[in-house]
């Protein structure tokens, strides 16, 4: 899994709010992360740029809207961007994509899981998709346990 950027002081906060860097990548769009067919509330503050202590601005989510933002030198997977977010981790392990938020894993090794991600209704591999600005990001879990 890749190791978070973490900003750190009040110097980021002006950058974290205007998200108009002229370097690099900027990109936005809007994103839902679903698990058995209820929807992660990302507009919590936990997951929001301004409120997490543990983010990064190559990909985050802002307070006050349902978007994903990608900024940086360079742009990340899906995969990679969610692993980004604050209280989700993602990976690929054996090729089966393995989700894990707030410590319950969800292991596409497992037969009982299915992971997919979506990118305007399109199924992608999260692995190798890198979004574009306005696509739509989906990431759907379904256990069989529900």
């Amino acid at each position: 899994m890749q190791r978070r950027t973490v900003l750190a002081g009040v110097s980021s906060v002006p950058f974290l709010a205007g998200c108009l860097s002229d370097d690099g990548v900027n990109a936005s769009g809007d994103i839902a992360i679903v698990i058995d067919g209820d929807p992660i509330d990302l507009s919590a503050d936990r997951y929001q740029a301004e409120n997490a202590e543990n983010h990064s601005v190559r990909f985050h989510l802002h307070d006050g809207d349902e978007n994903w933002y990608m900024e940086g030198e360079e742009p990340v997977t899906i995969a990679e961007g969610i692993d980004l977010l604050p209280h989700f981790r993602f990976e690929t392990i054996e090729g089966n994509h393995v989700l894990e938020h707030d410590g319950v894993t969800y292991d596409e090794a497992d037969a009982t899981t299915e992971l997919r991600a979506l990118v305007d209704g399109e199924s992608v591999d999260p692995a190798s998709y890198v979004p574009e600005d306005g696509d739509g990001l989906r990431l759907e879990v379904t256990t069989s346990s529900r």
